[in-house]
């Protein structure tokens, strides 16, 4: 699990010039990142790249917390 948690704080930082420390498993993207819903959905598809995964849209509206993305990810990786 943190393999994956530090693979998705790259992903953060590279494309949305957030210092890693600022992202741990309790990080909320809107509340503490402040992600606009645009920027959100530009990191999924950063993470449907990087993880070669597709994250269903039934799937998004639960997707609240960096703990939320990194479970999402290991269920799809098996």
């Amino acid at each position: 699990m943190k393999k994956n948690l530090k693979k998705l704080q790259k992903i953060v930082v590279k494309n949305f010039f957030i210092r890693p420390e600022k992202i741990d498993f309790s990080t909320s993207f809107q509340k503490d990142l402040h992600f606009t819903e645009s920027e959100f959905i530009a990191l999924l598809a950063y993470t449907e790249n990087a993880f070669r995964i597709e994250i269903a849209d039934s799937e998004i509206p639960k997707l609240k917390k960096v703990r939320d993305v990194v479970k999402y990810i290991e269920r799809e990786k098996g």
